[in-house]
């Protein structure tokens, strides 16, 4: 990272530093259902740490993010310009930062312009350009290639999917909280204040969905020795005078599952996609289980499946396989896969139409012309009890006609 201080070298940034930022609708600025939910759980353990006090800006949510590197004074000092640029390739960036690993190619290790890696916010501050391509020659792990003026930098060995070692990474984070609102300079700040504790590889400010920081970071150390050390350490560090509530990622993402389970926090569905080596996660946009909107009351819902006794197995509510409820001999039964195709209509056509367009979102009127077994048809008004069994097959249902 680009600490000017010799001394003080927390290597993190924020990762991407150039995204457009995704647009929400606007709303009255309030604190966030998930921030209302973590807030209202962690009242008695973190009665003594600093609280945040900033609101969402929803009309303009560019202002949620304080984060900015242009206060810091303008240098030409090559340790902290092969710092910085030296993290862009790291492993712990490289792998979940899209867009230095789509403009490398990920594995391939391509080349990537200096001039567009010094375009980015947290390079601005590193003057002239030429000492930017001069400190980078010097890297013990990235090589610089092509004519002046149009240089390029790669790493000099290609990046290798980590598989197992994602464990370790994790295993090698620590979650804090205590750190209050945001200023433009927290980001370096926070680097600074971890890395007397040990060496850094990542530092990642915590944010709603908005944008907005929540006063917690995630950090991951060198090791999972590192990590447990400052877990450990005795007495907790303080920052600004307040206490701080310290724990392993691990143990922090087992107490929420933990809350969630209890119906004190309630899960984030909205969050945005991760992306990891070149793939992202699948964004929730239909809301909860089975496509539900997210303002449906997931409370209830848990009670109801607590009170069924989640059975179904695999199905879940509905679901597939055998499940749905009342297991086999329930609704779904053994043929819960046929009917709940005959009662969709669609599930078909939906997954041909998400390969056509990934973009497009599920509409309850967009149903798709669909082939209507006779036993649904009911004078009145209920289900014919033969829907429910699994001694027929509802493709042949279809062929009995009524003359």
């Amino acid at each position: 990272m680009s600490e000017a201080e010799a001394t003080v070298k927390p290597v993190e940034a924020a990762p991407v530093e150039e995204k457009p930022e995704e647009t929400t609708e606007p709303k009255a600025e309030e604190k966030t259902e998930e921030e209302a939910s973590e807030e209202k759980s962690d009242e008695k353990t973190d009665a003594k740490i600093l609280k945040t006090t900033a609101k969402v800006d929803y009309q303009n949510p560019r202002n949620n993010n304080k984060f900015d590197p242009s206060t810091r004074e303008v240098t030409d000092d090559p340790v902290a310009i092969r710092k910085q640029v030296e993290f862009y390739f790291g492993d712990w960036n490289f792998s979940q930062d899209k867009f230095m690993w789509e403009s490398a190619g990920g594995s391939e290790n391509k080349p990537i312009k200096i001039k567009t890696i010094h375009s980015f916010k947290r390079m601005r501050t590193f003057q002239p350009y030429s000492a930017v391509v001069a400190a980078l020659k010097d890297s013990k792990v990235l090589e610089v290639s092509g004519e002046e003026g149009e240089e390029e930098v790669k790493r000099k060995v290609a990046y290798k999917p980590m598989g197992a070692g994602k464990a370790k990474v994790e295993a090698s984070t620590v979650y804090v909280k205590g750190f209050g609102d945001e200023a433009p300079n927290t980001q370096f700040d926070l680097e600074s204040f971890f890395a007397q504790y040990g060496e850094v590889n990542g530092l990642k400010l915590r944010r709603t969905n908005e944008g907005l920081f929540k006063g917690s970071v995630f950090v991951t150390f060198v090791d999972e020795e590192t990590a447990e050390k400052f877990v450990k350490l005795e007495p907790t560090p303080k920052w600004k005078d307040h206490d701080l509530k310290v724990m392993s990622k691990k143990a922090y993402c087992d107490e929420k599952s933990e809350l969630i389970r209890q119906g004190k926090l309630e899960p984030n569905q909205s969050g945005g996609k991760k992306f990891y080596e070149g793939r992202e996660g699948t964004k929730n946009s239909r809301g909860g289980r089975g496509g539900r909107p997210q303002d449906d009351d997931w409370k209830k819902r848990r009670e109801n499946d607590q009170k069924g006794g989640f059975r179904g197995g695999r199905g879940g509510r509905g679901g597939r396989g055998r499940g749905g409820r009342g297991g086999r001999g329930g609704r779904g039964g053994r043929d819960g896969r046929d009917n709940r195709r005959d009662r969709d209509g669609r599930r078909d056509d939906r997954q041909d139409d998400r390969k056509e367009n990934s973009d497009a979102k599920h509409n309850s009127n967009d149903t798709m012309p669909r082939i209507q077994s006779t036993a649904e048809t009911n004078t009145n008004g209920k289900r014919a009890r033969d829907d429910d069994s699994a001694a027929q097959p509802a493709a042949k249902k279809v062929d009995a006609k009524v003359e």
